[in-house]
């Protein structure tokens, strides 16, 4: 019984880093409430080129259905796919994120391939499901063929 009433310093050292942990975080919480934004958790897509990039359905849908044309190129941020900003239209931003799914989504919200927009995303990705895909709707003129690096 003298144990419990004994102040025990191991139990304060183990127990103050997840009591303070547990601070900041709702500091953080508060902080979102308050500006509206989490200060971690902040990327939005600004087009339908980043929407692709960040597998972001809802958003896809939404920005076509404001009117955002589904063949018109966008900046994707740095770090999003590539090391640098780069400039990509949808269907290659949604291949070189590797994912067939949004491929097929824009192509069913009336993206177009064109033997060029066709030969970027199929030499953007090597992921098969996206390379099947893309096969499906290969247009006469492209190439399967990349540039080497």
């Amino acid at each position: 019984m003298d144990r419990l009433n004994k102040f025990d310093p191991f139990v304060a050292i183990v127990a103050i880093p997840p009591v303070l942990g547990t601070i900041a975080w709702l500091v953080v919480l508060v902080m979102t409430e308050v500006f509206g934004h989490h200060p971690i958790l902040d990327l939005q897509p600004r087009n339908l080129s980043e929407a692709a990039a960040f597998r972001d359905v809802g958003a896809l849908v939404r920005l076509v259905d404001a009117g955002e044309n589904p063949n018109h190129p966008g900046e994707v941020r740095a770090g999003v796919i590539l090391p640098e900003t780069t400039t990509l239209v949808p269907i290659e931003a949604a291949a070189a994120s590797r994912q067939a799914e949004t491929v097929q989504l824009l192509l069913d919200l009336g993206a177009s391939l064109d033997a060029d927009s066709w030969q970027r995303a199929w030499c953007v990705s090597d992921h098969p499901g996206v390379r099947s895909l893309l096969a499906l709707y290969r247009p006469e003129a492209a190439l399967q063929q990349c540039a080497e690096p």
